[in-house]
């Protein structure tokens, strides 16, 4: 009886044709997934947008507070701030009652979902000396996503172009915060015990109760989540993603970029600012998106 077996040359053309195939069907494979986990974060931050146009249903129109407010009115515009508001132990009361007025808790009520608040594609980042072993909550949210901080208890109707303003987009990058949220750009709020309210670009603004605002940048983590994008979702609660595509060290579009002079890691420490360098370009409630002027980087 002959017995029948490959010879070598057809072992090695069956394996040439796995690898072709491989090559081929891999990169497939790959952007199927990417274009999965874009598909998954436009619908988580659609939701977050319509939540918090809910949420400011029930307060006469405005948005909700980008900030946490301590008891003797002062505005923490730059802080990190628990989500939950009461996750970590030890502290008081009033503590916890400042915490929970940032918009990460108070539109938890509508958005009812603390894994929404976490991207899929970012890299976790734990905070030096947070509880996380021994937290005082049952769990605490993980949050990659960013408020608009001018839109800090500002009126809905008062947006000039609701399908083009950011309400949240993911302006710290890949960096996934373990247990607190930020909101961002910030608003400048010095004063206590006074409105922190968007104030209008000016020649004059001089940094003063809401008429100055800036990005939180970090030049760790990436701003190219998604092929070089990254997704957002506005004030009219359209969720899309946003090319932030740019040349590395050079100028962006500040028609369409927040930031500019990238790294080759896609991070970046370099903003647009408005034309008289009182805010941050593209986050300004009242901008109409036509009238550019000559904005300044920063």
């Amino acid at each position: 009886m002959v017995k029948r077996a490959f010879t070598l040359i057809e072992l090695l053309v069956v394996i040439a044709i796995i690898a072709i195939l491989a090559a081929i069907l891999f990169p497939v494979f790959a952007q199927a997934k990417a274009s999965a986990k874009k598909i998954s974060e436009l619908s988580q931050i659609k939701q977050m947008g319509t939540g918090t146009l809910i949420y400011c249903a029930d307060y006469d129109d405005n948005f909700p507070l980008a900030y946490a407010v301590t008891t003797g009115g002062v505005w923490l515009t730059t802080f990190l701030i628990e989500v939950p508001a009461d996750w970590q132990p030890g502290f008081s009361p009033s503590y916890y009652a400042e915490n929970s007025v940032h918009v990460m808790n108070s539109t938890q009520p509508y958005i009812k979902n603390l894994d929404m608040l976490r991207s899929p594609v970012g890299k976790d980042r734990t905070i030096t000396g947070a509880a996380y072993a021994n937290p005082a909550a049952k769990r605490f949210a993980t949050v990659n996503y960013q408020f608009n901080g001018l839109l800090n208890a500002y009126s809905a109707t008062g947006v000039n172009s609701p399908s083009q303003l950011p309400m949240y987009s993911q302006n710290r990058g890949d960096m996934n915060i373990r247990g607190f949220a930020t909101s961002n750009p910030w608003l400048s709020c010095p004063t206590a015990n006074a409105a922190c309210v968007f104030v209008p670009s000016s020649p004059t603004c001089n940094g003063s109760q809401g008429t100055y605002s800036e990005m939180l940048f970090n030049t760790t983590y990436s701003q190219w989540m998604h092929t070089k994008g990254q997704v957002m979702v506005y004030t009219d609660s359209s969720a899309k993603w946003r090319n932030l595509n740019a040349a590395v060290g050079q100028r962006s579009d500040y028609k369409t970029n927040m930031w500019t002079r990238y790294l080759a890691s896609g991070a970046s420490g370099t903003e647009w600012q408005d034309t008289n360098f009182c805010h941050t370009l593209l986050f300004q409630p009242d901008f109409d998106f036509a009238t550019w002027g000559t904005p300044i980087e920063y």
